[in-house]
Protein backbone atom coordinates (compact mmCIF):
# COMPACT_ATOMS: atom_id res chain seq x y z
CA UNK A 1 0.00 0.00 0.00
CA UNK A 2 2.75 2.46 0.88
CA UNK A 3 4.56 1.49 -2.30
CA UNK A 4 1.48 2.80 -4.26
CA UNK A 5 1.34 5.82 -2.30
CA UNK A 6 4.98 6.57 -3.75
CA UNK A 7 4.43 5.99 -7.21
CA UNK A 8 1.02 7.85 -7.21
CA UNK A 9 2.90 10.94 -5.75
CA UNK A 10 5.71 10.13 -7.93
CA UNK A 11 3.39 10.51 -10.90
CA UNK A 12 1.61 13.76 -9.71
CA UNK A 13 5.02 15.48 -8.92
CA UNK A 14 6.50 14.33 -12.36
CA UNK A 15 2.99 15.80 -13.92
CA UNK A 16 3.43 18.93 -12.09
CA UNK A 17 6.87 19.40 -13.97
CA UNK A 18 6.27 18.74 -17.15
CA UNK A 19 3.32 21.26 -16.91
CA UNK A 20 5.69 24.03 -15.21
CA UNK A 21 8.17 23.58 -18.24
CA UNK A 22 5.50 24.01 -21.16
CA UNK A 23 3.83 26.93 -19.12
CA UNK A 24 1.62 27.41 -16.22
CA UNK A 25 1.08 24.16 -14.54
CA UNK A 26 -2.56 23.51 -14.55
CA UNK A 27 -3.92 25.31 -17.81
CA UNK A 28 -4.81 23.61 -20.55
CA UNK A 29 -3.03 24.83 -23.91
CA UNK A 30 -5.22 26.42 -26.43
CA UNK A 31 -5.17 24.71 -29.79
CA UNK A 32 -3.93 27.37 -32.47
CA UNK A 33 -5.26 27.24 -36.27
CA UNK A 34 -2.59 28.97 -38.35
CA UNK A 35 -5.05 29.71 -41.18
CA UNK A 36 -6.90 32.05 -38.71
CA UNK A 37 -3.48 34.13 -39.28
CA UNK A 38 -2.53 34.22 -42.93
CA UNK A 39 -3.92 35.31 -46.21
CA UNK A 40 -3.19 34.45 -49.92
CA UNK A 41 -1.65 37.93 -50.38
CA UNK A 42 1.54 37.69 -52.45
CA UNK A 43 4.51 40.03 -52.49
CA UNK A 44 5.90 41.92 -55.64
CA UNK A 45 8.99 40.51 -57.24
CA UNK A 46 10.63 42.07 -59.96
CA UNK A 47 14.40 42.32 -61.43
CA UNK A 48 15.82 45.26 -62.74
CA UNK A 49 17.85 44.81 -66.19
CA UNK A 50 15.74 41.51 -66.78
CA UNK A 51 16.97 38.70 -69.84
CA UNK A 52 14.97 39.03 -73.08
CA UNK A 53 11.66 37.98 -73.42
CA UNK A 54 12.01 36.29 -76.95
CA UNK A 55 14.33 33.90 -75.67
CA UNK A 56 12.55 31.01 -73.87
CA UNK A 57 14.99 29.43 -72.32
CA UNK A 58 15.67 32.73 -70.73
CA UNK A 59 12.51 33.92 -69.69
CA UNK A 60 11.99 30.42 -67.86
CA UNK A 61 15.24 30.74 -65.57
CA UNK A 62 13.63 34.20 -64.41
CA UNK A 63 10.38 32.19 -63.88
CA UNK A 64 11.77 29.75 -62.25
CA UNK A 65 13.38 32.35 -59.39
CA UNK A 66 9.52 33.27 -58.45
CA UNK A 67 9.03 36.68 -59.63
CA UNK A 68 6.03 37.56 -60.18
CA UNK A 69 6.27 40.51 -62.30
CA UNK A 70 8.52 41.82 -65.19
CA UNK A 71 9.72 45.20 -65.97
CA UNK A 72 9.66 45.61 -69.74
CA UNK A 73 12.74 47.41 -70.86
CA UNK A 74 13.36 48.69 -74.50
CA UNK A 75 16.77 46.80 -74.04
CA UNK A 76 15.80 44.12 -76.04
CA UNK A 77 13.35 45.81 -78.28
CA UNK A 78 12.33 49.68 -79.22
CA UNK A 79 9.07 50.82 -77.47
CA UNK A 80 8.00 53.30 -80.62
CA UNK A 81 8.41 53.04 -84.30
CA UNK A 82 7.28 56.29 -86.12
CA UNK A 83 5.90 57.14 -82.88
CA UNK A 84 3.28 54.56 -82.07
CA UNK A 85 3.74 51.16 -80.54
CA UNK A 86 6.50 49.01 -81.60
CA UNK A 87 4.72 45.59 -83.17
CA UNK A 88 8.11 44.09 -81.04
CA UNK A 89 7.02 45.59 -77.99
CA UNK A 90 3.09 44.59 -78.74
CA UNK A 91 5.02 40.93 -79.06
CA UNK A 92 6.96 40.75 -75.72
CA UNK A 93 3.87 42.01 -73.81
CA UNK A 94 2.25 38.92 -75.03
CA UNK A 95 4.98 36.44 -74.55
CA UNK A 96 5.00 37.60 -71.03
CA UNK A 97 1.48 37.47 -70.57
CA UNK A 98 1.13 33.66 -72.19
CA UNK A 99 3.95 32.95 -68.92
CA UNK A 100 1.93 34.57 -66.19
CA UNK A 101 3.59 37.41 -65.62
CA UNK A 102 2.36 41.17 -64.50
CA UNK A 103 4.10 43.42 -66.61
CA UNK A 104 5.94 47.05 -65.54
CA UNK A 105 6.24 49.27 -68.65
CA UNK A 106 9.78 50.69 -68.07
CA UNK A 107 10.44 54.44 -69.23
CA UNK A 108 13.69 53.77 -69.60
CA UNK A 109 15.11 57.95 -70.10
CA UNK A 110 13.62 58.34 -66.65
CA UNK A 111 12.16 61.42 -68.84
CA UNK A 112 9.07 63.30 -67.82
CA UNK A 113 7.69 63.01 -71.64
CA UNK A 114 8.48 59.49 -72.03
CA UNK A 115 5.06 58.76 -73.14
CA UNK A 116 3.75 62.02 -74.90
CA UNK A 117 6.45 64.75 -76.68
CA UNK A 118 5.54 66.58 -79.64
CA UNK A 119 8.79 67.57 -80.62
CA UNK A 120 12.15 66.11 -79.97
CA UNK A 121 14.46 66.58 -76.91
CA UNK A 122 17.43 66.40 -74.80
CA UNK A 123 17.90 64.70 -72.15
CA UNK A 124 20.27 63.29 -69.23
CA UNK A 125 19.94 60.10 -67.98
CA UNK A 126 22.22 59.50 -64.84
CA UNK A 127 24.20 62.43 -66.72
CA UNK A 128 24.79 60.42 -69.88
CA UNK A 129 22.55 62.40 -72.74
CA UNK A 130 19.78 61.24 -74.66
CA UNK A 131 17.83 62.38 -77.70
CA UNK A 132 14.21 61.46 -77.11
CA UNK A 133 11.98 61.37 -80.40
CA UNK A 134 8.34 62.49 -80.83
CA UNK A 135 5.68 59.72 -79.87
CA UNK A 136 1.85 59.64 -78.63
CA UNK A 137 1.29 56.80 -76.86
CA UNK A 138 -1.91 57.06 -74.63
CA UNK A 139 -4.26 54.17 -74.39
CA UNK A 140 -2.39 51.42 -76.20
CA UNK A 141 -1.42 49.69 -73.75
CA UNK A 142 -5.36 49.31 -72.43
CA UNK A 143 -5.32 46.17 -74.84
CA UNK A 144 -3.17 44.26 -72.58
CA UNK A 145 -4.24 42.95 -69.56
CA UNK A 146 -0.73 41.77 -68.03
CA UNK A 147 -0.10 45.41 -68.15
CA UNK A 148 -0.89 46.37 -64.83
CA UNK A 149 1.86 49.00 -63.59
CA UNK A 150 4.41 51.36 -64.82
CA UNK A 151 8.01 51.89 -63.27
CA UNK A 152 7.55 55.87 -63.92
CA UNK A 153 11.05 57.01 -63.62
CA UNK A 154 14.54 55.95 -61.65
CA UNK A 155 16.16 58.03 -58.47
CA UNK A 156 14.51 61.00 -59.30
CA UNK A 157 15.94 64.41 -57.26
CA UNK A 158 13.97 66.51 -55.50
CA UNK A 159 13.96 69.42 -57.28
CA UNK A 160 15.44 70.74 -60.78
CA UNK A 161 18.89 71.91 -60.32
CA UNK A 162 21.23 74.06 -61.81
CA UNK A 163 23.46 73.46 -64.94
CA UNK A 164 26.70 73.60 -62.71
CA UNK A 165 29.63 75.13 -64.78
CA UNK A 166 33.04 73.27 -65.69
CA UNK A 167 31.07 70.03 -65.44
CA UNK A 168 30.08 68.39 -68.63
CA UNK A 169 27.05 67.09 -67.46
CA UNK A 170 23.83 69.40 -67.63
CA UNK A 171 22.49 69.06 -64.24
CA UNK A 172 19.20 71.02 -65.59
CA UNK A 173 18.07 68.30 -67.72
CA UNK A 174 18.17 65.70 -64.51
CA UNK A 175 14.76 64.77 -64.03
CA UNK A 176 12.90 65.98 -60.59
CA UNK A 177 9.81 66.18 -58.44
CA UNK A 178 8.74 69.19 -59.95
CA UNK A 179 8.78 67.91 -63.31
CA UNK A 180 6.52 65.29 -63.04
CA UNK A 181 3.25 67.02 -63.27
CA UNK A 182 2.86 65.51 -67.30
CA UNK A 183 3.53 61.86 -66.30
CA UNK A 184 1.48 61.82 -63.26
CA UNK A 185 -2.07 63.68 -65.89
CA UNK A 186 -0.87 60.76 -67.92
CA UNK A 187 -0.96 58.10 -65.48
CA UNK A 188 -4.70 59.74 -64.46
CA UNK A 189 -5.82 60.00 -67.83
CA UNK A 190 -5.16 56.84 -69.26
CA UNK A 191 -4.52 54.67 -66.74
CA UNK A 192 -6.30 55.15 -63.46
CA UNK A 193 -5.54 51.80 -62.00
CA UNK A 194 -2.17 50.99 -62.96
CA UNK A 195 0.07 50.73 -60.20
CA UNK A 196 2.80 54.02 -60.19
CA UNK A 197 6.19 52.63 -59.12
CA UNK A 198 9.10 54.92 -58.84
CA UNK A 199 12.31 53.58 -57.08
CA UNK A 200 14.62 56.00 -54.64
CA UNK A 201 18.22 56.45 -53.76
CA UNK A 202 19.49 55.61 -50.70
CA UNK A 203 20.65 58.32 -47.75
CA UNK A 204 24.39 58.07 -49.27
CA UNK A 205 23.30 60.29 -52.50
CA UNK A 206 22.98 63.57 -50.27
CA UNK A 207 22.82 65.81 -53.83
CA UNK A 208 19.12 64.14 -54.54
CA UNK A 209 17.89 66.96 -52.02
CA UNK A 210 18.40 70.55 -50.49
CA UNK A 211 21.00 70.84 -48.39
CA UNK A 212 19.92 71.06 -44.68
CA UNK A 213 17.23 68.98 -45.41
CA UNK A 214 17.17 65.02 -44.33
CA UNK A 215 16.91 61.79 -46.20
CA UNK A 216 13.03 61.43 -44.32
CA UNK A 217 12.53 64.89 -45.67
CA UNK A 218 13.38 63.95 -49.00
CA UNK A 219 10.75 60.67 -49.00
CA UNK A 220 7.97 62.99 -47.86
CA UNK A 221 8.39 66.08 -50.61
CA UNK A 222 7.94 62.69 -52.93
CA UNK A 223 4.80 61.72 -51.15
CA UNK A 224 3.21 65.50 -50.92
CA UNK A 225 4.41 66.65 -54.33
CA UNK A 226 4.22 63.28 -56.31
CA UNK A 227 2.16 60.47 -55.10
CA UNK A 228 -0.81 62.57 -53.42
CA UNK A 229 -1.69 63.70 -56.68
CA UNK A 230 -1.59 59.93 -58.16
CA UNK A 231 -5.32 59.13 -58.11
CA UNK A 232 -6.05 55.60 -58.68
CA UNK A 233 -4.43 52.11 -58.62
CA UNK A 234 -1.36 51.12 -56.50
CA UNK A 235 1.55 52.76 -55.35
CA UNK A 236 4.84 52.08 -54.00
CA UNK A 237 7.56 53.60 -51.46
CA UNK A 238 10.89 52.04 -52.86
CA UNK A 239 14.20 52.76 -52.06
CA UNK A 240 18.30 51.20 -53.00
CA UNK A 241 20.12 50.89 -50.23
CA UNK A 242 22.86 48.00 -50.58
CA UNK A 243 24.17 47.02 -47.20
CA UNK A 244 26.72 44.27 -48.03
CA UNK A 245 30.49 46.84 -48.63
CA UNK A 246 33.67 44.84 -49.86
CA UNK A 247 35.44 43.53 -47.02
CA UNK A 248 32.39 41.95 -45.81
CA UNK A 249 31.83 41.34 -41.90
CA UNK A 250 29.63 44.03 -41.48
CA UNK A 251 26.25 45.32 -42.56
CA UNK A 252 26.02 49.41 -43.83
CA UNK A 253 24.68 51.43 -40.79
CA UNK A 254 22.37 53.20 -43.06
CA UNK A 255 20.48 50.44 -44.32
CA UNK A 256 17.94 49.66 -41.51
CA UNK A 257 18.21 53.84 -41.04
CA UNK A 258 16.66 54.13 -44.64
CA UNK A 259 14.40 51.22 -43.97
CA UNK A 260 12.79 52.47 -41.56
CA UNK A 261 12.27 55.89 -43.23
CA UNK A 262 10.51 54.08 -45.74
CA UNK A 263 8.91 52.30 -43.44
CA UNK A 264 6.85 55.39 -41.32
CA UNK A 265 6.61 57.24 -44.27
CA UNK A 266 4.54 54.34 -45.78
CA UNK A 267 2.81 53.73 -42.35
CA UNK A 268 2.03 57.71 -42.34
CA UNK A 269 0.78 57.77 -45.99
CA UNK A 270 -1.60 54.72 -45.31
CA UNK A 271 -3.36 56.14 -42.41
CA UNK A 272 -5.03 58.71 -44.88
CA UNK A 273 -5.08 57.28 -48.57
CA UNK A 274 -8.13 56.32 -50.07
CA UNK A 275 -9.47 52.72 -50.04
CA UNK A 276 -7.21 50.84 -53.31
CA UNK A 277 -4.58 53.61 -52.98
CA UNK A 278 -2.62 52.43 -50.22
CA UNK A 279 1.07 52.28 -50.73
CA UNK A 280 3.29 49.42 -50.93
CA UNK A 281 6.83 49.76 -49.06
CA UNK A 282 9.62 48.27 -51.27
CA UNK A 283 13.67 47.52 -51.10
CA UNK A 284 15.91 47.05 -53.69
CA UNK A 285 18.06 43.77 -52.85
CA UNK A 286 21.84 43.62 -53.61
CA UNK A 287 21.87 40.72 -55.50
CA UNK A 288 25.05 42.07 -57.39
CA UNK A 289 28.92 42.67 -56.99
CA UNK A 290 30.13 46.04 -58.17
CA UNK A 291 33.75 46.86 -58.51
CA UNK A 292 33.02 51.09 -58.41
CA UNK A 293 30.54 51.13 -55.73
CA UNK A 294 32.83 48.48 -53.44
CA UNK A 295 29.82 46.57 -52.75
CA UNK A 296 31.01 42.79 -52.42
CA UNK A 297 29.65 40.08 -54.13
CA UNK A 298 26.71 37.70 -52.73
CA UNK A 299 28.50 34.41 -51.52
CA UNK A 300 24.91 32.51 -50.16
CA UNK A 301 21.29 32.61 -49.75
CA UNK A 302 22.27 34.45 -46.51
CA UNK A 303 23.59 37.44 -47.67
CA UNK A 304 20.42 37.47 -49.91
CA UNK A 305 17.51 36.81 -47.04
CA UNK A 306 18.94 39.07 -44.22
CA UNK A 307 18.05 41.83 -46.44
CA UNK A 308 14.55 40.44 -47.37
CA UNK A 309 13.45 39.14 -43.39
CA UNK A 310 14.75 43.45 -42.75
CA UNK A 311 12.65 44.81 -45.24
CA UNK A 312 9.78 42.33 -44.17
CA UNK A 313 10.53 43.51 -40.14
CA UNK A 314 9.87 46.81 -41.41
CA UNK A 315 6.72 46.06 -43.61
CA UNK A 316 7.85 46.01 -47.43
CA UNK A 317 6.04 44.25 -49.37
CA UNK A 318 7.93 44.58 -52.82
CA UNK A 319 11.26 43.58 -53.36
CA UNK A 320 13.38 45.23 -56.57
CA UNK A 321 16.45 42.48 -57.26
CA UNK A 322 19.23 44.47 -58.65
CA UNK A 323 20.40 43.90 -61.06
CA UNK A 324 19.46 40.64 -63.09
CA UNK A 325 22.13 40.81 -66.02
CA UNK A 326 26.08 41.22 -65.73
CA UNK A 327 27.63 44.33 -67.42
CA UNK A 328 31.66 43.18 -67.20
CA UNK A 329 32.51 46.58 -68.90
CA UNK A 330 31.47 48.75 -65.62
CA UNK A 331 32.30 45.96 -62.88
CA UNK A 332 28.30 44.84 -62.21
CA UNK A 333 27.73 41.27 -62.36
CA UNK A 334 24.32 40.72 -61.17
CA UNK A 335 22.55 36.95 -61.00
CA UNK A 336 23.70 35.67 -64.26
CA UNK A 337 26.61 36.18 -66.54
CA UNK A 338 27.56 37.93 -69.23
CA UNK A 339 26.66 35.14 -71.58
CA UNK A 340 23.26 34.67 -69.98
CA UNK A 341 24.25 31.86 -67.59
CA UNK A 342 23.99 31.40 -63.75
CA UNK A 343 26.13 33.27 -61.56
CA UNK A 344 25.01 33.68 -58.03
CA UNK A 345 21.49 32.26 -59.08
CA UNK A 346 21.42 29.54 -57.12
CA UNK A 347 22.39 31.64 -54.26
CA UNK A 348 19.02 33.82 -54.97
CA UNK A 349 16.57 30.86 -56.10
CA UNK A 350 17.56 29.10 -52.22
CA UNK A 351 17.15 32.76 -50.70
CA UNK A 352 13.50 32.90 -52.24
CA UNK A 353 12.18 29.59 -51.55
CA UNK A 354 13.61 29.80 -48.16
CA UNK A 355 11.39 33.57 -47.06
CA UNK A 356 8.76 33.64 -49.37
CA UNK A 357 6.29 31.19 -47.43
CA UNK A 358 6.60 34.31 -45.04
CA UNK A 359 4.89 36.33 -47.07
CA UNK A 360 1.20 34.67 -46.21
CA UNK A 361 1.73 35.48 -42.59
CA UNK A 362 3.75 39.20 -43.23
CA UNK A 363 1.27 40.12 -45.91
CA UNK A 364 -1.51 39.41 -42.94
CA UNK A 365 -0.51 41.59 -40.62
CA UNK A 366 -0.10 45.54 -40.24
CA UNK A 367 3.42 46.84 -39.32
CA UNK A 368 3.51 49.38 -36.17
CA UNK A 369 6.96 49.67 -35.39
CA UNK A 370 10.08 48.21 -35.09
CA UNK A 371 12.56 47.52 -32.46
CA UNK A 372 16.10 46.63 -32.16
CA UNK A 373 18.60 44.75 -29.38
CA UNK A 374 22.06 45.89 -29.66
CA UNK A 375 23.35 42.01 -28.44
CA UNK A 376 25.31 41.22 -25.32
CA UNK A 377 27.99 40.21 -27.49
CA UNK A 378 28.17 42.05 -30.17
CA UNK A 379 31.01 44.25 -28.43
CA UNK A 380 31.33 48.13 -27.80
CA UNK A 381 30.26 48.90 -31.11
CA UNK A 382 26.06 50.09 -31.28
CA UNK A 383 25.27 50.16 -35.09
CA UNK A 384 21.37 50.66 -33.86
CA UNK A 385 22.30 54.37 -32.45
CA UNK A 386 21.27 55.97 -35.83
CA UNK A 387 17.62 54.47 -35.71
CA UNK A 388 17.13 55.34 -31.84
CA UNK A 389 14.45 57.95 -33.06
CA UNK A 390 12.58 56.03 -35.60
CA UNK A 391 11.99 53.08 -33.06
CA UNK A 392 8.39 51.51 -32.19
CA UNK A 393 7.53 52.19 -28.43
CA UNK A 394 4.93 50.01 -26.46
CA UNK A 395 2.54 48.61 -29.55
CA UNK A 396 1.57 45.01 -27.89
CA UNK A 397 2.74 42.63 -25.56
CA UNK A 398 5.99 42.52 -25.97
CA UNK A 399 7.46 43.77 -23.04
CA UNK A 400 11.66 42.82 -23.46
CA UNK A 401 13.74 41.42 -26.51
CA UNK A 402 16.98 40.36 -24.93
CA UNK A 403 19.82 38.45 -27.82
CA UNK A 404 23.77 37.10 -27.80
CA UNK A 405 24.25 39.28 -30.86
CA UNK A 406 22.55 41.97 -32.94
CA UNK A 407 18.68 41.30 -32.99
CA UNK A 408 15.32 43.41 -34.48
CA UNK A 409 11.77 42.51 -34.60
CA UNK A 410 9.10 44.35 -36.10
CA UNK A 411 5.87 44.91 -34.47
CA UNK A 412 2.72 43.79 -36.56
CA UNK A 413 -1.23 43.91 -35.75
CA UNK A 414 -3.77 41.71 -37.51
CA UNK A 415 -7.07 43.19 -36.13
CA UNK A 416 -6.18 43.43 -32.04
CA UNK A 417 -4.19 40.27 -32.56
CA UNK A 418 -0.26 41.17 -32.44
CA UNK A 419 2.48 39.53 -34.39
CA UNK A 420 6.24 40.15 -34.12
CA UNK A 421 8.91 39.27 -37.12
CA UNK A 422 12.13 38.81 -35.31
CA UNK A 423 15.66 38.74 -37.73
CA UNK A 424 19.02 37.96 -36.72
CA UNK A 425 20.76 41.18 -37.69
CA UNK A 426 24.24 40.12 -38.08
CA UNK A 427 26.50 40.48 -41.32
CA UNK A 428 25.61 36.85 -42.63
CA UNK A 429 29.23 36.20 -43.84
CA UNK A 430 30.36 36.21 -40.23
CA UNK A 431 28.10 32.97 -39.85
CA UNK A 432 26.76 33.86 -36.61
CA UNK A 433 23.62 31.74 -34.38
CA UNK A 434 21.95 34.35 -32.08
CA UNK A 435 19.86 33.61 -29.23
CA UNK A 436 17.06 35.43 -28.68
CA UNK A 437 14.89 35.79 -25.90
CA UNK A 438 11.32 37.49 -26.10
CA UNK A 439 9.11 38.50 -23.18
CA UNK A 440 5.09 38.36 -23.43
CA UNK A 441 2.76 40.10 -21.28
CA UNK A 442 -0.25 37.96 -20.64
CA UNK A 443 0.27 35.16 -23.09
CA UNK A 444 0.50 31.64 -22.95
CA UNK A 445 1.38 30.39 -25.90
CA UNK A 446 2.97 31.10 -29.55
CA UNK A 447 2.36 30.58 -32.94
CA UNK A 448 6.35 30.32 -34.48
CA UNK A 449 6.57 30.36 -38.03
CA UNK A 450 10.52 29.40 -39.58
CA UNK A 451 11.68 28.15 -42.98
CA UNK A 452 11.05 24.89 -41.27
CA UNK A 453 7.03 25.88 -40.97
CA UNK A 454 4.54 26.51 -38.54
CA UNK A 455 4.87 24.50 -34.91
CA UNK A 456 2.83 25.92 -31.57
CA UNK A 457 4.72 26.15 -28.39
CA UNK A 458 3.90 26.86 -24.40
CA UNK A 459 5.18 30.16 -23.14
CA UNK A 460 7.73 29.74 -20.19
CA UNK A 461 9.08 31.56 -16.94
CA UNK A 462 6.47 34.39 -16.97
CA UNK A 463 5.68 34.82 -20.95
CA UNK A 464 9.15 33.70 -22.41
CA UNK A 465 10.23 32.41 -25.46
CA UNK A 466 13.96 31.77 -26.37
CA UNK A 467 14.63 31.68 -30.33
CA UNK A 468 17.52 30.37 -32.37
CA UNK A 469 18.40 32.02 -35.35
CA UNK A 470 21.32 31.21 -37.79
CA UNK A 471 22.81 33.62 -40.10
CA UNK A 472 20.28 34.99 -42.22
CA UNK A 473 16.97 33.46 -40.42
CA UNK A 474 14.05 34.78 -38.96
CA UNK A 475 10.63 33.52 -37.19
CA UNK A 476 7.26 35.55 -36.94
CA UNK A 477 5.79 35.08 -33.64
CA UNK A 478 2.38 35.33 -32.51
CA UNK A 479 1.88 35.28 -28.98
CA UNK A 480 -1.92 34.43 -27.68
Amino acid sequence: MKRSICLLLVTVMLAGLLAACNGDAGKKTAELNPADYETDEQMILIADMPPSPFVAEDVQLYKDLGFTHWILTEDHTPMVSDGTLHDNYKEAIEILSDEGFEVWIRNMQNDPHYFQLEESKKGSNYGYPYVLEPRNITDEFSAFPAVTGFYMMDEPFQNTKEDLPGTEDNESLHPAFDQLDAMIAWKNTHYPDAFWHINHIGSGSWDHWPAGSTYADFIDAYVENVLKKVEGGGRSICMDNYPLPEGGGVIKEAFLHDVLVLAHATKNYNETAPAGQEATMGICLQTFQDVNLKLRDITSPNDVTMQMYTGMACGARLFEYFCYRSIDGIGLYGIIDMTGQPRIYEHIQKANERALPFQKVVCAFDWQGTTVNHGSESGMENIFEIVEPMLAEDTGVLTNMESRYDAIAGHFKKDQQDGYMVVNYTAPDLNLTNVITLTFRDCENVLIYTENGVRQQNLVDGGQLRLILGSGEAAFVIPV
